[in-house]
């Protein structure tokens, strides 16, 4: 019999969009905070999670926000319950992404025991972290302590924005003092369009399938179009100084898996996107955690078995490959890049979609990345 290895990524946000921070870069802040999701509603939600994946399938329950430990240790102690009494014989994790500044003691004993990963936020050293994180540097320092007090594993999540991308191998070099495990996320917010501030929105909608693309400028939070790729080329440089086959780096090891043909396991770089889904507290269901917009909700949890939701995203996920402009079929890179996240595609193209606005980071670092990669090769056959 065929494997069936059948797998999704759906994200939850168990309190919304509900966090103790209000970090100026968030695209988050503007949502409904809405309450805890109800234990009915936790209760069919692990039970179709479950159900959608293959018989053979990892089952990763990814808990985010807002800040997901809002809802309390008893939710996910609930959770737990129902994941035990749908998914018995089924490999089932939990992963949660936090910013670190309410842990204690009891929430570390609690990951520690159900083999939580977590995902924490930091953005490198003290002053680049606060530049817009609300100064919250050294609770996070304490949270980050106490996981390592307790033995609790995580990765680091660190955001790439205008305030940090310049100080790439200071960034590292403190990262690496934390966690063996670190991730990179471009921060990329374009400034709404007047209907959108009237609507309360702090950032522009992105362009997408269902949406058309505008001309906003960037925001003051935003890195250069050249910034983020001029970054992970520092952080590759002393990871191959000091790291190579030690240390993960969430971009690079999935370049080199695009590069030797395994799956890079970084979504932006897939070519199709539409094995996901974003579902809030109230059951709302959405194509992705950036798209959470009125004409990107799929439907409801309570009304919908999650399926038929899925089903209804492959439109969405299609959308990025169809999309690209002719000219990222000429790139050297395609197979690495698949023009990135379709969020960040708002520079106008001769034909097709959008470019996106990372266009030049992207063919910076992938190149660095095949030439070290090539270069190894050659050794390894001298």
């Amino acid at each position: 019999m065929t494997a069936d290895t059948r797998t999704y990524a759906i994200m939850a946000k168990p309190v919304g969009s509900r966090c103790n921070l209000s970090c100026e870069y968030c695209y988050y802040l503007d949502k409904p905070a809405g309450a805890v999701m109800d234990d009915a509603l936790l209760e069919r939600y692990i039970q179709e999670v479950i159900a959608v994946h293959g018989r053979d399938a990892e089952i990763e329950f990814a808990w985010h926000g807002g800040e997901p430990v809002l809802a309390g240790i008893s939710f996910y102690e609930k959770a737990l319950r129902f994941q035990e009494k749908y998914g018995k014989g089924r490999v089932i994790r939990n992963t949660l992404q936090t910013n670190a500044t309410l842990l204690n003691g009891d929430w570390c004993r609690f990951f520690r025991a159900n083999g939580f990963l977590l995902g924490v936020s930091i953005d490198g050293p003290e002053d680049l972290h606060n530049r817009y994180r609300n100064a919250s540097f050294q609770r996070v320092i304490k949270g980050i302590l106490l996981l390592h007090k307790h033995g609790v594993p995580f990765n680091t999540l660190t955001a790439v924005h205008a305030g940090n991308y310049s100080e790439s191998e200071r960034v590292y070099a403190f990262l690496r003092e934390l966690s063996c495990h670190m991730q990179f996320l471009p921060v990329v917010e374009l400034a709404p369009a007047v209907y959108e501030r009237e609507e309360g929105l702090r950032f522009a909608r992105p362009p997408g399938v269902y949406s058309e693309r505008l001309g906003h400028p960037a925001t003051d939070v935003s890195l250069p179009p050249e910034g983020f790729g001029s970054f992970l080329c520092g952080v590759l440089e002393a990871w191959r100084r000091q790291d190579a086959g030690e240390k993960f780096v969430q971009q690079i090891e999935a370049a080199l898996g695009g590069i030797t043909g395994r799956r890079g396991g970084l979504c932006t770089h897939d070519a199709i996107c539409g094995h996901c889904a974003c579902v809030l507290e109230n059951g709302d269901v959405y194509c992705c955690d950036r798209y959470c917009y009125g004409n990107y909700r799929v439907g409801s949890l309570l009304t919908e078995p999650l399926e038929a939701l899925l089903e209804k995203n492959q439109e969405f996920g299609m959308h990025k490959t169809y999309s690209l402009p002719d000219e990222c079929y000429d790139c050297p890179y395609i197979k690495l890049c698949f023009g990135g996240c379709p969020k960040d595609r708002v520079r106008r193209a001769g034909s097709g979609g959008g470019r996106n606005y990372l266009c030049e980071s992207y063919r910076m670092f992938f190149r660095a990345v095949t030439e070290w990669h090539g270069t190894l090769q050659i050794q390894s056959q001298a």
